[in-house]
């Protein structure tokens, strides 16, 4: 029994050690927290917020509702879908472009 908890203890110290290295990352600083766009099919705005930031600097971009998404590249722009139609304004631009029509929401940094 006590072999049992030793291998639970150091389990989770492994754990504990990789989920505190994963914290210290930072978010990279030309990503926002979230993109809006518009959806002119149903004349409504939309509100994409950052999901997940892949290792070469791309990004994902979610709706609350899970149902739609935007990638950006790590270029800072924002890929049409392939497997369906863009539905919204943002595929195709920048997020130099966004940022200067007001359409993206930053992170407030901590000073």
């Amino acid at each position: 029994m006590r072999k049992y908890r030793l291998a639970l203890v150091a389990v989770s110290g492994v754990l504990f050690t990789f989920a505190t290295g994963a914290v210290a990352q930072t978010v990279p600083p030309n990503l926002p927290a979230a993109i809006v766009c518009y959806a002119q099919a149903d004349q409504s705005w939309r509100v994409g917020y950052l999901s997940r930031v892949n290792k070469d600097g791309g990004a994902t971009y979610m709706t609350p509702d899970g149902r739609l998404s935007a990638t950006v590249n790590a270029k800072g722009a924002v890929a049409a879908p392939t497997n369906r139609p863009a539905g919204v304004d943002c595929y195709g631009k920048t997020l130099d472009e966004l940022r200067s029509n007001g359409r993206i929401l930053e992170f407030q940094r901590a000073r």
